[in-house]
């Protein structure tokens, strides 16, 4: 009979503790800051596609992880580092810090797209040097602005060159590197790929 009467009051508990859990609300909040990142691509070449976007965003995205960020694609910091460089202004700390005041973010990563081109030649020279080669160019001016400490630091990629097929980097390439080398210093974080 003890052992019923024992059955019965682990049974009520299980039951009432079950009733509790269904009729409690079921709230989760993480008390951390998201900071906005801000990720502005210019492209003045129009050689910049999605792809190509989702790769340099993949780079930044690393340096710069959630739960402590979230990146923004486009909106406002896009609109209005676009209209400030369509307007004449130059983008250094003074300019980059008012954009990032205004587009409401703590870091401002800026790609500025001069250039992405890759074409092949035919090598005729003296030489009668009949084979296929690469002209490949990477203009662009990179920026990461930190609102923290108010930093910035800035790449220019100026890259252009014949080489050999089948053995270069793609333009694209060379400016996602370029941009993730910047980033992680930014953030005093291992270099990817050197």
């Amino acid at each position: 009979m003890k052992k019923f009467k024992w059955l019965l009051h682990v049974c009520f508990l299980l039951m009432s503790v079950a009733l509790l859990a269904t009729f409690m609300p079921q709230t989760a909040r993480a008390d951390f800051a998201e900071r906005p990142v801000g990720f502005v691509v210019i492209d003045q070449d129009g050689g910049v596609d999605g792809a190509v976007y989702k790769e340099w965003r993949q780079m930044v995205k690393l340096g710069y992880r959630f739960p402590d960020y979230q990146i923004i694609d486009g909106g406002e910091p896009q609109m209005l580092v676009s209209r400030a460089v369509r307007d004449g202004v130059k983008l250094d700390a003074a300019s980059l810090s008012a954009l990032a005041e205004k587009s409401k973010t703590d870091v401002l990563v800026v790609a500025r797209i001069y250039e992405m081109d890759e074409t092949l030649v035919s090598g005729w020279s003296m030489r009668f040097d009949n084979d296929t080669y690469v002209r490949v160019v990477a203009d662009a001016d990179l920026f990461v602005y930190k609102k923290d400490g108010n930093k910035l630091l800035k790449k220019r990629v100026r890259e252009s060159g014949l080489r050999e097929m089948g053995n270069y980097e793609k333009p694209a390439e060379t400016i996602k590197w370029q941009l993730s080398k910047l980033v992680n210093t930014m953030e005093n974080k291992p270099i990817i790929g050197s």
